[in-house]
């Protein structure tokens, strides 16, 4: 029976997307295939709790003052600077090399943690590629000590990358970008993502508990953005839409996912939105499958995307889509979206 270790990323970096299509990958392989046996590298980010007198303190042990093995760690939470790094780029490595014994294939559900095929004991290694956003980073200009850091880091992981032997990608785009990198299109396979089945049923009532609990008027237009609030998911282009509607209706921003930066919070201010916009920086997929339900359209102009799952949610949720056309997005959406060309808010206000 060949042996599946998949390689998820660790949850310090709080990525909502990454953890489920690993859990998705994983349900699914295990109820599917009866004839492969399928395992998670490791169960990693459970809170390890200080105790004292057999209670909970509420604290979290400082792990990097314990003598620990590196190969029998479980590491706790959460993690913060320098931590992250120790843990993504030491730990979790040495984890894998002891699991890897046991495997007959390892796959790496992101390619930003591709350094680890180095651990992976010569077992063949698959690598999921959501996005070459490592190489654009590489390519973008720098200065700080931090960022030197980083792009080191990110050096290895890319250099890792090329040392796959089979690669994964959500859209024939991403094939193409990825294929131009590697010089060389054999190795990746596209095999599109798919959405939970519990977006496609919501209970009787969801838009309108959603709208209560967020204190949004039932009769508002609610424009929703689903993603983290980084340069390239264009959050000022859709606060500056949100602004143009309200000239004209009474239209409300509920952003799920990512927290407003400082500048996103003066433009917020600036264009006198503070009432109008509900932030959920962190949702379940219960609240995300509830926030899809209260909107009346996904507005999602990112400036680069691999793939977009939200875009796949909003569907399987009947929710209208307004996207750019940056990336996967296009192929992802085909017909089913209203695609904008450009980046001039006034375009997406008549679409």
């Amino acid at each position: 029976m060949p042996r599946i270790l998949l390689v998820p990323d660790l949850p310090l970096d709080h990525s909502p997307v990454m953890d489920k299509y690993g859990h998705r990958l994983h349900d699914w392989l295990e109820s599917g295939e009866p004839t492969l046996e399928v395992r998670l590298a490791a169960h990693i980010g459970e809170l390890t709790r200080e105790t004292r007198d057999g209670r909970s303190s509420g604290g979290f042990v400082r792990w990097w003052t314990q003598p620990v093995d590196p190969a029998r760690v479980v590491l706790p939470g959460p993690l913060q600077g320098p931590q992250r790094y120790v843990a993504r780029y030491f730990f979790y490595p040495q984890r894998l090399k002891r699991e890897a014994k046991r495997a007959d294939v390892v796959h790496i559900l992101d390619h930003a943690y591709a350094h680890m095929l180095a651990r992976t004991r010569r077992r063949p290694g698959v690598v999921t590629v959501h996005d070459l956003m490592p190489v654009i980073v590489l390519r973008s200009p720098t200065g700080g000590w931090r960022e030197g850091i980083r792009n080191r880091f990110l050096k290895g992981t890319l250099k890792a990358l090329r040392q796959a032997d089979r690669y994964i990608v959500g859209t024939e785009w991403l094939k193409r970008e990825l294929a131009t990198w590697l010089g060389d299109d054999r190795k990746i396979r596209v095999v599109p993502f798919g959405v939970d089945r519990a977006f496609f049923t919501e209970s009787p009532g969801a838009r309108e508990r959603g709208r209560a609990d967020w204190h949004i008027p039932q009769d508002a237009f609610v424009v929703l953005h689903v993603g983290s609030t980084v340069d390239r998911k264009n959050v000022p282009l859709v606060i500056d839409i949100v602004a143009r509607l309200r000239n004209d209706a009474d239209t409300y921003l509920l952003q799920v996912g990512g927290k407003f930066s400082g500048e996103q919070e003066q433009l917020i201010d600036r264009l006198r939105l503070r009432g109008a916009v509900r932030s959920l920086r962190s949702a379940d997929e219960a609240v995300l499958r509830r926030a899809y339900r209260a909107a009346d359209v996904l507005l999602f102009p990112s400036l680069y995307e691999g793939f977009g799952f939200p875009v796949l949610e909003a569907f399987a949720s009947e929710l209208p889509v307004v996207a750019s056309s940056a990336g996967g997005l296009k192929e992802v959406a085909g017909d089913a979206a209203v695609i904008v060309e450009g980046r001039d808010p006034a375009t997406y206000v008549e679409a």
